[in-house]
């Protein structure tokens, strides 16, 4: 791939944004609902904001839901370790194969080899 390509995009995008910036801005102000409303706040909740409200706040929080521990609800740990081939994630503290302890070398060799013995 040629060196010059990113920069040539780059200032390419740049010239862009200088040349169109007024309809740009304008465009962003329609998006935001901030353009010839009767407030700016009644314009962000109808626009950007209610956007936010309905769709962001529920993404997060379902994807820190997903990647807790799936032990307990009461359980707020990031569940870095799979259980029963994947379908759990699990924390430390109630991974089975742990028992409350850092995953060393030894026992990630050990699982690693249980796991090839397996069919599939």
């Amino acid at each position: 791939m040629r060196r010059w390509l990113p920069g040539v995009a780059l200032g390419a995008l740049a010239w862009a944004c200088w040349t169109w910036w007024p309809r740009i801005r304008d465009e962003f102000f329609v998006l935001a609902g901030s353009r010839n409303e009767s407030g700016g706040w009644y314009g962000f909740h109808s626009g950007i904001g209610g956007a936010a409200y309905v769709s962001v706040v529920p993404a997060m929080a379902f994807f820190y839901i997903h990647h807790t521990c799936h032990d307990s609800w009461r359980c707020l740990r990031w569940g870095k370790y799979e259980a029963a081939g994947g379908i759990f994630r699990l924390c430390r503290r109630h991974h089975p194969d742990l028992a409350g302890q850092r995953p060393r070398r030894e026992l990630i060799r050990q699982l690693h080899a249980e796991h090839r013995r397996r069919p599939m």
